[in-house]
């Protein structure tokens, strides 16, 4: 069964330094970005190698839309997640949307999300993988170690996540890496 989603992103706000993690986001992230940012300092992950360019305890914001299911593997997703964490700063922010996809599911979308200037980009997620677990508890618990999540919102199959960074004990740090 398609789905037809509509997001709105056209007045979320994102202050300071932004590492935008994704694949085929069509300029979504930066749209929305540089509509009330007159500095823009974005940053963009879209394979391990632009890993390197990427600054530790540097970034006010990561944004993850529609890439976090890309990782087939908890542990993988895992490790992402504790990268994320070294890469924003203390104050920083993870904003999440992406798929409620579990197990023994398959989803497939036509998303349109509306950005700043009345404009609509279109994304067709088509998830087939029946093993792979992106749903929002999946997701939820594996924030909980790293970040406290101060807005969740769900609909349609799709879900929100806004979450600040935990400052982390040296020794809990050190042990989780």
């Amino acid at each position: 069964m398609n789905r037809n989603i509509f997001i709105n992103m056209e007045n979320e706000i994102f202050k300071g330094n932004l590492l935008d993690v994704g694949l085929d986001n069509q300029g979504i992230v930066y749209n929305v970005y540089k509509q009330f940012n007159d500095n823009i300092n974005v940053e963009y992950i879209s394979g391990k190698d632009e890993r390197k360019n990427i600054m530790e305890d540097y970034y006010d914001n990561c944004i993850l839309l529609f890439s976090f299911d890309k990782l087939c593997f908890n542990f993988k997703k895992k490790n992402f997640i504790m990268n994320i964490h070294r890469y924003l700063n203390k104050n920083g922010f993870l904003h999440i949307w992406d798929i409620d996809k579990g197990y023994n599911k398959i989803f497939c979308g036509d998303i349109k999300i509306a950005v700043p200037g009345g404009k609509l980009k279109k994304i067709k997620i088509r998830d087939f993988n029946i093993l792979k677990n992106s749903s929002k508890e999946n997701t939820l618990k594996l924030l909980e170690d790293y970040f406290k999540v101060l807005d969740f919102r769900n609909s349609d199959g799709i879900y929100y996540i806004k979450a600040k960074k935990k400052i982390l004990s040296s020794f809990k740090r050190n042990s989780k890496l």
